[in-house]
């Protein structure tokens, strides 16, 4: 027999921009870019030191290019995000998870959402959060910090629940 699962927590501007950076890391499109990137790159440093002679502003360009895209998708856009995310009370409430075999109930005092099985993806986890990512939408996700947990056996309780309806990655 298997039980509900209740968690609470208070989200954080940090828990924002980590969970985004996250999610942008486990993306396979971010990934395939990181990997265009870092060959177009090389690509430009093989030009820079075969031709022998001082790189052309185009080649410049182009070499900061691969540096830039990284710092922008992996600091910039979370913390901008997270900044406007702690500047909406309703993302800054506390928030309740119920998990059931039936559903995943997240509730905040100002309504909840009530996310069933079938809407969701997978659960993507990390060293300090847990991302359940919807089948709909491939942008969207929630997001629940490990810190939640009070001790190892509500952490695979919580795990064992999902793992009867999702993928664990």
């Amino acid at each position: 027999m298997t039980q509900n699962q209740t968690l609470k927590y208070s989200p954080s501007q940090q828990d924002y921009a980590n969970v985004l950076r996250i999610f942008f890391w486990k993306r396979l499109s971010t990934r395939i870019s990181l990997i265009i990137l870092a060959l177009a790159f090389g690509m430009i440093v093989y030009v820079i030191i075969s031709k022998g002679s001082p790189p052309t502003i185009f080649e410049l360009i182009w070499l900061l290019l691969p540096p830039l895209f990284v710092i922008f998708v992996f600091y910039f856009q979370p913390s901008r995000t997270a900044n406007q995310a702690w500047q909406n009370e309703k993302l800054t409430a506390d928030v309740t998870w119920e998990v059931s075999d039936a559903e995943v109930r997240i509730s905040t005092r100002f309504g909840s959402s009530d996310l069933s099985w079938e809407s969701l993806d997978k659960l993507v986890t990390s060293r300090d959060y847990y991302l359940l990512l919807f089948k709909g939408n491939k942008n969207a996700f929630r997001f629940l910090p490990r810190r939640v947990f009070n001790n190892a056996q509500e952490q695979e309780q919580f795990l064992e629940l999902v793992a009867k309806h999702l993928p664990i990655k």
